[in-house]
């Protein structure tokens, strides 16, 4: 089970805001940004790694790096879980795709090979249950065309999950670029927070370095 901590609303710095919007209608926020993942995509080419699967160990070390993207609520209670893993779409034959259930682990080798088995796994037994998600975070890829904004369907039982939409790349004179969509519960994230992940997935796609953790 994964590790987590009840938040004492309290002590809660964004007390205020949570309840501001924690009941809202539509309680979520998105926004999209073109993001440089030239380091990620020629370090990926340069080892034959999954372009895919470099990006979204990428981005789970960004979202796990802000600790409001680690927050649920949970029956009533705010909790900060220790680490969250994502869960992916992941194509299949005839336009059709399955969900993936992934585990984060801050070891890129480690990650990919179990991301690989993961991913391979559903191909054939492909997976649309839902449950307890709570401890994971959602990746969805979008490859065939490139946006400039992005809004998922809000489902209450997933709300407070962030959601990280992956466009299509661009490779213009050597530098890729691509627009990264976050949608995240306003009770629970600010803007803030979700620039503090795209600076850390924007450092984190350097090519110095993704050099470095693909390597390694």
């Amino acid at each position: 089970m994964a590790d987590k901590r009840a938040i004492d609303l309290n002590q809660y710095a964004r007390r205020d805001i949570f309840k501001a919007f924690n009941d809202r209608l539509l309680p979520h926020f998105s926004t999209t940004c073109e993001v440089d993942v030239t380091g990620i995509k020629r370090g990926a080419d340069q080892t034959g790694e999954s372009f895919f699967i470099a990006l979204s160990y990428a981005v789970a070390r960004a979202v796990n790096a802000v600790p409001e993207l680690r927050h649920r609520v949970i029956d009533g209670v705010l909790f900060e879980y220790e680490r969250v893993h994502p869960g992916y779409t992941v194509a299949r034959e005839n336009d059709l795709f399955s969900f993936c259930d992934s585990v984060y682990d801050h070891n890129f080798a480690r990650y990919s090979e179990q991301a690989r088995l993961r991913i391979d796994a559903v191909k054939s037994e492909p997976d649309l249950a839902l449950g307890d998600k709570n401890a994971m975070f959602f990746i969805t890829s979008i490859p065939w065309f490139r946006f400039t904004s992005f809004t998922h369907p809000y489902d209450p039982m997933y709300g407070y999950i962030p959601v990280i939409t992956l466009g299509q790349y661009a490779d213009e004179g050597g530098r890729v670029t691509m627009p990264v969509a976050v949608q995240v519960h306003h009770g629970v994230v600010d803007g803030l927070h979700v620039g503090r992940f795209y600076a850390e997935l924007t450092r984190l796609a350097q090519t110095d370095v993704a050099d470095e953790w693909l390597r390694h």
